[in-house]
């Protein structure tokens, strides 16, 4: 029988077998396994957030795609949309992914959409400690879907040069209920000089605006550096029209007008008063012209200038006439709609349809000039109780005299000026 002596025990093995260490090598093998499931864990969660940060962007492309859908009137691709944009923007649904999107709340300001993201990550490394192979992220985001339209009454179509709009000589503006929005991104887009007065609402430009001369000019709210406002009226066309029922019509004495095509014109002169019977009136070539005094009314009638060639009509009325033209109402022809120059008219600074004169303008609905700039005033006076719907739409607007102007076109079917914002909350 062979005995096992502590002689024949090499000594660098008794003197390590008689220390203390001699106990940290097993805990170390048992807490292995724990320090590098530790390290994995670590690893694995710096991953994740990298995952979710990227989940939270598919979350954000997918919450404003589907409001810009719901701004364009799309609503019901919304959900194609968000799951479209999340997915190039790095949410994964093949890693049992849900993307559910809901209308929380639809009011004056607003409506907020919100988009819930979820989905699988692997696990690398922490599966050592949790057998698990994946684990569960998620993000949510939230927009708010508005227009900014609704409280403009001048909206200055003009995309790059100066004097967008403007004043002139001495000009009282009284018009709080009001705003103006202007398209230029000039530095000076709404130009504000001479003698003038100026109370109107919220004031919207893309560029910015100077200020000359002796001016008061006092505003809700003033915002420069904005985005365009869209052209509410782009899509619509001056109608067909083949035969001329009257050419070169003048009129020096009182008289009542029936709807039809006028080809030359209509001059409007002396003093005597003249009746435009309801419907459209469509002026090819020539001017629409007044002067003289009297009066000049008409009720549910539209004006359309069109022409060919460098010949357009135009509008020209001075003089002293009290003038009142209201639109057509809401689900007729034309509906809001007081004076409509074709789009195809030419533009230069040549080109201005006046409306001026020394007595009461009384003209509801909307003015569109969108080629050609419209000088407005004069010793005019707009009576925001007579004439509650007043809103210009015009390449340029020049504001002169004393214009009030009111902004209540219900009945009329008018076109807000505005462009849906999509606003990422949260």
């Amino acid at each position: 029988m062979t005995h096992f002596s502590s002689k024949r025990v090499p000594q660098f093995l008794k003197k390590y077998l008689n220390g203390e260490t001699a106990s940290v090598l097993p805990l170390a093998a048992l807490a292995f396994p724990v320090v590098l499931g530790m390290a994995g864990l670590g690893t694995d969660a710096g991953l994740w957030m990298a995952q979710k940060r990227s989940l939270q962007t598919a979350a954000d492309a997918a919450v404003i795609a589907a409001g810009w859908e719901m701004a364009q009137g799309s609503a019901d691709y919304m959900d194609s949309v968000a799951f479209r944009e999340a997915q190039n923007n790095g949410y994964d649904s093949g890693q049992n992914g849900e993307l559910s999107l809901r209308i929380l709340d639809s009011g004056s300001d607003g409506t907020v959409l919100a988009v819930n993201l979820e989905q699988d990550a692997d696990t690398f490394f922490s599966r050592v400690l949790f057998s698990k192979q994946k684990i569960r992220i998620g993000a949510y985001a939230e927009a708010v879907v508005s227009d900014v339209g609704g409280q403009f009454c001048i909206l200055a179509l003009e995309e790059i040069d100066s004097d967008a709009a403007s004043t002139f000589g001495s000009v009282v503006v009284d018009a709080p209920s009001c705003g103006i929005a202007v398209n230029s991104s000039d530095d000076e887009a709404f130009k504000l000089s001479g003698n003038a007065d100026v109370t109107i609402g919220e004031v919207r430009i893309t560029g910015n605006y100077d200020v000359s001369g002796s001016v008061n000019f006092v505003y809700d709210s003033l915002k420069t550096g904005q985005s365009p406002l869209d052209d509410p009226y782009e899509d619509l066309e001056v109608p067909e029209h083949s035969t001329c029922d009257e050419r070169n019509m003048r009129v020096n004495s009182s008289t009542t007008l029936s709807p039809g095509t006028y080809c030359g014109g209509i001059d409007i002169s002396g003093n005597n008063d003249v009746e435009f019977e309801p419907g459209v009136y469509i002026i090819d070539g020539g001017d629409f012209k007044v002067t003289g005094g009297g009066q000049l009314y008409g009720e549910g009638v539209t004006f359309i200038m069109t022409g060919s060639g460098n010949s357009y009509a135009e509008v020209d009325i001075s003089g002293s006439r009290v003038v009142e033209f209201s639109p057509p109402m809401a689900g007729e022809d034309w509906a809001g709609i007081t004076f409509f120059q074709d789009r195809d008219a030419p533009q230069n600074d040549h080109y201005q349809n006046k409306i001026v004169g020394t007595s009461d303008i009384l003209i509801d609905g909307v003015m569109y000039f969108p080629a050609q700039g419209l000088w407005f005033g004069g010793d005019t006076t707009i009576l925001a109780g007579d004439s509650p719907c007043t809103k210009m739409i015009a390449r340029t607007v020049t504001l002169a005299g004393n214009p009030r102007l009111g902004n209540n076109c219900e009945g009329y079917d008018v076109e807000d000026f505005g462009t849906p914002s999509v606003t990422l909350l949260r």
